[in-house]
């Protein structure tokens, strides 16, 4: 990641998408999923919280290995990182943990 040109290195659109997914649209995809499985109250509130966290740097490794969008992963995590305590701390007081 530290050999990218930029620090937004996927444009700022692609950024915005990009953690909106991440914030966003993987909490939801989680909370659906987890209930059609059958988890209810602090189960279920965990494994929301757990799908808002940061990725790692993993997946930036594998995207740069196969080639398969290195650019957005990296300011995906660049970003999520920085931002990932504020979105941590809204979802623990929204979820009421």
């Amino acid at each position: 990641m530290a050999l990218q040109d930029k620090m937004i290195a996927c444009g700022i659109r692609n950024g915005v998408i990009a953690m909106a997914m991440k914030f966003l649209i993987g909490p939801a995809v989680m909370a659906i999923s987890s209930v059609a499985m059958g988890l209810r109250g602090r189960v279920l509130k965990i494994a929301i919280m757990q799908a808002a966290l940061p990725q790692g740097i993993v997946p930036f490794v594998f995207a740069k290995e196969y080639n398969v969008h290195p650019d957005i992963i990296s300011t995906g995590v660049v970003f999520g990182m920085m931002v990932a305590i504020p979105i941590a701390l809204a979802y623990y007081s929204l979820l009421e943990l």
